[in-house]
């Protein structure tokens, strides 16, 4: 029943805000752009959804490719960002590196996708980055599943992905980036573990903070 529910857009974007802070992890993401004064970025979202992403960034981002498997989703997105670019495609099939490499993205933004794909889709990833864009911005958020809670276990559970891991799990597969783990912005406690690039994500988290205390 919730996969029914939440492959619809309007749904799932419901659900979200209802279960976010205040400050959740989209309000830091735009904190990232300003303060690194990001301009002229051609944004990758791998698994982009309703690329909610775009709310909070658009202002800074000059091309954004879209990519995701669901239509309802991307059609929403094709009406509601017009300027930028949406393609269906299979992450389970290798071709989908051909269509990055062209789009030579300076920065690619995963949000809780990885734990939705096999370890061989997300070593593909992980090779595509760091092999043709090594100095691109990287960015992925997902759930973790570490010294849980009972409740942040019970949300596991019923999360949508077959794949969330263990952060030594994680690291096996994208051991190419830096990572960092807190629980801040749900309502209740759900960790996330971010994977990251070319930037300092620990340092623009406590800066925004401090912002936001």
């Amino acid at each position: 029943m919730i996969n029914f529910l939440l492959k619809r857009p309007l749904i799932y974007r419901f659900y979200q805000k209802a279960i976010r802070k205040k400050y959740d992890e989209y309000d830091f993401f735009k904190f990232i752009f300003k303060k690194k004064k990001l301009k002229n970025i051609r944004m990758l979202d791998i698994c982009c959804g309703d690329s909610y992403i775009l709310e909070y960034v658009s202002e800074f981002v000059e091309d954004y490719l879209g990519v995701d498997n669901n239509n309802s989703y991307l059609n929403k997105c094709r009406k509601r960002w017009k300027k930028f670019n949406f393609t269906k495609l299979d992450l389970d099939n290798d071709e989908f590196i051909g269509h990055f490499v062209k789009f030579k993205p300076n920065f690619i933004f995963i949000h809780g996708a990885i734990h939705h794909l096999n370890d061989k889709t997300v070593k593909s990833i992980s090779s595509f980055v760091t092999t043709h864009f090594p100095e691109s911005y990287f960015l992925s958020v997902d759930g973790v599943k570490d010294d849980n809670t009972l409740l942040n276990s019970l949300l596991i559970k019923l999360d949508r992905g077959k794949y969330i891991r263990s952060k030594s799990h994680y690291a096996e597969l994208l051991n190419f980036f830096e990572t960092f783990i807190i629980d801040d912005f749900y309502k209740f406690s759900y960790k996330y573990i971010f994977h990251y690039r070319n930037f300092n994500l620990k340092e623009f988290y406590y800066q925004w903070k401090n912002e936001n205390k």
